[in-house]
């Protein structure tokens, strides 16, 4: 399992999913894409997750998915994202879904054997980069009265969720070898 992560929140939903499939007896590697990627060449089934910002995947990740786009069309794949559009109404939760998800698949011509759109995870006390954080600081009130307190971490990962979203990428795994 390849992730890219921002904030950290990725990263527990990659480690979550990892410790799904090893209750099932996968053998699951989890890589963050800031390192040195594997080469997916011996791998069954590669995972790859990104958190969003800007309505876009970590840099690293999608280099991964542009670098590794043929290989992974010979493999079992699944993709999922972590951001706080999942925690939305339908309407822009679907329309963020099939912008994160579905475009990525077609733009590396991916096919999936599943996707997966889960909460994320914001913590304003870290510094998310310059302009975010002039942004928070500048309009922190204005947020707030919009519903998003700066002042407290917002976590919207449901693990149960994403813990029955490893487990349908395990069935389809093992209804499509």
């Amino acid at each position: 399992m390849v992730y890219g992560t921002r904030w950290g929140g990725t990263a527990g939903v990659a480690e979550k999913v990892a410790n799904t499939l090893r209750k099932l007896d996968y053998v699951v590697d989890v890589v963050d894409a800031r390192k040195k990627t594997p080469d997916i060449a011996s791998y069954n089934l590669v995972i790859v997750g990104s958190g969003i910002r800007a309505d876009q995947w970590t840099k690293e990740t999608s280099t991964f998915l542009e670098k590794n786009a043929k290989a992974l069309r010979g493999k079992k794949l699944a993709l999922f994202v972590s951001c706080q559009m999942a925690d939305r109404e339908e309407e822009a939760r679907e329309k963020a879904r099939n912008a994160y998800l579905l475009k990525i698949s077609e733009q590396y011509g991916l096919r999936p054997v599943s996707f997966g759109f889960f909460g994320g995870l914001m913590d304003f006390k870290k510094s998310h980069g310059l302009l975010v954080d002039i942004i928070v600081r500048v309009n922190g009130r204005n947020l707030r009265k919009n519903g998003l307190d700066t002042r407290r971490v917002l976590d919207t990962r449901d693990w149960e969720q994403i813990e029955a979203w490893a487990l349908e990428v395990a069935g389809a795994v093992l209804e499509k070898r």
